[in-house]
């Protein structure tokens, strides 16, 4: 037989190079006395010979992101006569009996890469004409988009290739499946996972169903766990050749596809195989007439990665401490950082200040290489100067008096004038200047965030504790809090409510409303541009704007947001849920300060009185520090957009918004002519921004259950994103990075998703699937076969947690 055709009788694995990874893997199984299906490799060989002359021209066709021409050229390559002969002359000594025709590349099957699904497979093929055709089709999956990108993305160079094919006999299966000799997900080398279904093994190898799980123990071997899965349909051959699928009936779809005895045969087969390899092994199996076919064996491809979380909470000071700094600072970029360190190192400064031994806020918040960061439990400890510093510090902000905020805040407008000016001469400014309006800025913040804790917020904890008690003492009969007393004060908040009511009736009195409600989302100001009307309403946002502009959702995260003044059309958000909604009316007629004073003796309403005007002054005070805050951050952002600029011209990033993936001290070395490579690391971090979401919301509780999706755990890790529900290929394009792609099922198609996808969701599979394989590859989470994934609703924000199985909704979409 020519040397273009091997028998599988007669391959070892040391021929991969010649019939690929799953061919060489298959002969030595024959070889090791294993049930193997009968069959023959066309070797790479053949390829090399059909391909003669054009091999360099496909590599540099793929090279140039053409891979569409490679693969149309290879379709329409004529069979060499000697390679016709050879497969037709193999095919007949078979028998000519239904076959699967199964592509083996050469990369194929190594640990490290397992290639999983990355070229085709065609079952029941029958006639030598049909199985010629399946050969080249196979040839050409070699040069589909996503098995160049799976290569380039494991650094396996296209020139030089070569695809076998393996051409087995087909077992018509009663049940198929996969075997785990280990735990893919954990790597637990105690038990053995099966997951089964009715027909061929495509069914639960590309995730078409959710099929039974078994966990079987070693020693001694028994079926531990089960989980019976739908299987609502089955894929048979057909005797003309190619597939079906049908329905399975609901009693075979509620009693479980194996037999006790063919568990433990498996669970043989399994040990045979693994001792053979001496390694765990992933193995594609089928029961046919009671007989037990191995259809393929390749080692484990999981990529085991423990990923830390924030440190433990020693006693519930450290958990209410860390809950804060969650809420506080949601979520922040790598950026972010720098904000996050100067805001809370202003807070410990002044609990050491206090008496209280406080770690530094660079120890108590730490980022890592990925763009993770953590919070490192530590409860700031007492001292014995904590008896006297203590009072001192409230005792300053007692004697400060909260009616003198507006001539504070003038000064500090000052200060932001000044900033102001510097940031419009941000365009001609050197590098360091432009990073000392950075610093500046957010020294301020600093400054304001010390100020206003002594002076507003520690007072405000004892305005607040004897107005508590004076209600006590009041014997309200309505229920009253000390917040009562804040309703009708003109603070920022209020203020901007109230403004935004007043737009929202503008909008209608101009007859724009309806157009802001139904504009597509991010087109309102375009909307508003195309009418009149619409621009006459624009002057008066943009009025809106130059007063309340710098709100900003996620205050102290200054890099990784945006304000109204610099995003608009998040104005016009709000906007229109304001306007679907009931119009807000407040009822000042009834005066809170008032309430309580009468019902209370004498001698204690001047007490109240001054009391509460102190509280509500600090109040007032207290919420023009944030504004503030928001508008010095405005001029830190605006100087970084300036860097994050120039760093895009001198080509240290792709896009101004990958500058949130740094560490604000890579940036000062960025411009400063440091000659790292800087996108590799936006591309890591942007790819772990998912786990470095879902570490940082995690508080070590129990999930809810009620918000809770249960599935089969098919890939360990933790990663949060925007749930993109995709259905089909044709909705690929709406997938971003970072998103959970939450989907029915996946097959090779898809693959290229799971370089995107934070994690995967699916309706169908379990944790021995494509999906599966492929994301423990990419190290991304997958909870499989939750039977309804695709019902949720899409843009909700999900926590996935592939080793519990678990998807949890932490957040609703937008409006």
């Amino acid at each position: 037989m020519s040397s273009m055709i091997l028998w599988l009788d007669d391959v070892a694995a040391c021929d991969g190079e010649l019939v690929g990874g799953k061919g060489a893997n298959l002969g030595e199984c024959v070889r090791a006395g294993l049930p193997v299906p009968p069959g023959f490799c066309v070797s790479t060989e053949a390829y090399r010979e059909a391909t003669e002359g054009i091999g360099r021209l496909l590599a540099a066709e793929a090279a140039r992101g053409d891979a569409a021409t490679a693969r149309a050229r290879i379709l329409e390559l004529p069979f060499p006569d000697s390679v016709r002969s050879a497969i037709s002359r193999a095919y007949a000594r078979l028998g000519e009996p239904p076959v699967a025709v199964r592509s083996s590349a050469t990369a194929e099957d190594l640990a490290e890469a397992s290639f999983a699904g990355q070229q085709d497979t065609y079952l029941g093929v029958v006639g030598v004409e049909a199985v010629l055709d399946a050969v080249r089709r196979c040839w050409a999956s070699l040069w589909t988009d996503r098995a160049v990108a799976y290569r380039r993305q494991r650094g396996v160079p296209d020139e030089g290739l070569a695809l076998a094919v393996v051409v087995q006999e087909m077992v018509a299966a009663d049940v198929s499946g996969v075997l785990f000799t280990r735990d893919p997900v954990t790597g637990d080398g105690g038990s053995l996972l099966v997951s089964s279904s009715y027909g061929l093994g495509e069914s639960v190898v590309a995730a078409l169903v959710t099929p039974d799980m078994f966990t079987l123990s070693r020693d001694p071997v028994a079926v531990v766990a089960r989980e019976i899965g739908s299987k609502r349909t089955r894929i048979d051959q057909k005797p003309e050749g190619g597939t079906k699928t049908t329905e399975v009936s609901k009693a075979d779809q509620s009693r479980q596809s194996l037999t006790e005895a063919e568990l433990l045969r498996l669970a043989d087969l399994g040990e045979r195989i693994e001792t053979h390899y001496g390694a765990g092994q992933d193995i594609e199996w089928a029961f046919a007439d009671e007989r037990l076919y191995l259809l393929q064996a390749r080692p484990i491809t999981t990529k085991a990665t423990t990923v830390e979380g924030h440190s433990p909470v020693k006693n519930r000071v450290e958990r209410v401490l860390r809950d804060d700094l969650i809420e506080h600072f949601p979520a922040p970029f790598p950026l972010d950082l720098h904000a996050v360190h100067q805001v809370q190192g202003a807070i410990q400064d002044l609990m050491t200040a206090a008496g209280f031994r406080a770690a530094p806020a660079a120890k108590l918040l730490v980022g890592d290489d990925d763009g993770i960061i953590r919070i490192i439990s530590a409860a700031p400890r007492l001292t014995p100067t904590v008896l006297t510093r203590l009072p001192r510090l409230f005792f300053a902000g007692m004697r400060h008096d909260p009616l003198a905020w507006p001539e504070e805040e003038m000064s500090w407008c000052r200060n932001l004038d000044q900033l102001k000016v510097r940031v419009r001469e941000l365009g001609s400014a050197q590098d360091e200047a432009v990073l000392d309006v950075v610093r500046d800025a957010v020294g301020q913040v600093a400054a304001i965030t010390s100020d206003r804790f002594v002076k507003y917020n520690a007072p405000m904890i004892v305005n607040r504790f004897l107005a508590f008690l004076l209600i006590k003492v009041s014997r309200s009969r309505q229920p009253t809090t000390p917040e009562d007393l804040f309703a009708g004060v003109p603070y920022k908040t209020a203020d901007i409510t109230a403004a935004i009511i007043a737009l929202a009736e503008a909008a209608r009195d101009d007859g724009v409303a309806e157009t802001i409600v139904s504009a597509p989302q991010g087109a309102v100001r375009r909307a508003l541009a195309a009418e009149p009307a619409g621009r006459g309403f624009q002057t008066r946002v943009a009025g809106f704007l130059a007063a309340h502009g710098a709100r900003t959702a996620r205050l102290y995260l200054p890099f990784s947001n945006r304000s109204w003044r610099e995003d608009p059309e998040a104005l016009y958000a709000l906007l229109a849920v304001t306007l679907k909604g009931v119009p807000l009316e407040q009822d000042h007629a009834v005066d809170p300060v008032g309430v309580t004073e009468r019902r209370l003796p004498r001698f204690l309403r001047g007490l109240w009185r001054t009391n509460a005007a102190r509280f509500r002054a600090r109040h007032v005070g207290r919420e023009a520090t944030v504004y503030l805050i928001e508008e010095f951050f405005c001029a830190a952002r605006a100087a970084m957009d300036e860097a994050a600029r120039r760093m895009v011209s001198r080509r240290q990033l792709d896009d101004p918004s990958d500058i949130r993936f740094l560490y604000f001290p890579e940036v000062e070395q960025a411009l400063q002519g440091s000659r790292r490579q800087l996108r590799p690391v936006v591309l890591r971090r942007r790819l772990k921004r998912g786990t470095a979401e879902a570490i940082w919301w995690d508080r070590g509780r129990p999930v809810d259950d009620a918000s809770t999706l249960r599935g089969l755990p098919a890939s360990a890790g933790r990663a949060t994103g925007i749930a993109r529900v995709i259905r089909s290929p044709e909705e690929f394009h709406r997938l971003q990075v970072g998103d959970v792609l939450v989907c029915p099922y996946t097959d090779p198609t898809w693959t290229p998703l799971f370089a995107l996808a934070a994690a995967v969701v699916a309706d169908s599979g379990g944790p021995l699937s494509h999906a599966a394989i492929v994301a423990r590859e990419y190290g991304i989470p997958a909870v499989l076969g939750t039977g309804n994934a695709t019902s949720l609703p899409d843009g909700v924000t999900l926590l996935v947690d592939g080793g519990n199985g678990t998807a949890t909704l932490i957040d609703q979409p937008t409006s």
